[in-house]
């Protein structure tokens, strides 16, 4: 047994590989490839080529009349139908109508001042009382006594270092 040796399957001949690529270019070219190029040129085409140029860059050019999509009709009849538009809408929601401080709520203008939408001042103030008004108010001078303070302060203020000031 030993003395067989193992032979593969398959046999190659000398310099297959090598001689490979010459052996199939030669039979596509034989073959597969036509023996002209495939293309003509006229006679004199070279001669002519640079003339048939020039005459084609010098020839006139036609102006041609360019049409707007948008024209100036368009536009025209666009703002007539949006004016009679806002004319219509004006004439129909005309209402004349005048609210009164008494159908105004009180809470509603106090939010409208308080949300900074108005800044109103004293001066401001002043003049929508009248001196009747004015001389009714009666400023009332309520102090608060010291000693009422300090136990407000020390009952409300965990903070001792304040206290010390």
């Amino acid at each position: 047994m030993k003395d067989k040796k193992h032979k593969e399957g398959f046999d190659i001949p000398n310099d297959y590989f090598e001689e490979f690529e010459n052996r199939l270019f030669n039979k596509i070219n034989i073959e597969l490839l036509p023996k002209g190029s495939g293309f003509k040129v006229p006679e004199g085409y070279f001669n002519e080529v640079d003339e048939r140029i020039i005459h084609q860059v010098k020839k006139p050019i036609n102006k041609i009349k360019v049409i707007s999509i948008v024209s100036r009709k368009t536009i025209l009849y666009a703002a007539t139908i949006a004016a009679v538009a806002v004319l219509i809408f004006s004439i129909v929601n005309n209402k004349n109508e005048v609210l009164t401080l008494d159908e105004i709520d009180f809470s509603s203008i106090k939010t409208y001042i308080e949300e900074g939408n108005i800044e109103i001042d004293n001066s401001d103030l002043s003049l929508l009382f009248t001196e009747e008004d004015l001389s009714a108010i009666a400023l009332e001078e309520n102090y608060i006594s010291e000693e009422i303070l300090n136990e407000y302060l020390l009952e409300n203020i965990n903070d001792s270092s304040i206290l010390i000031e």
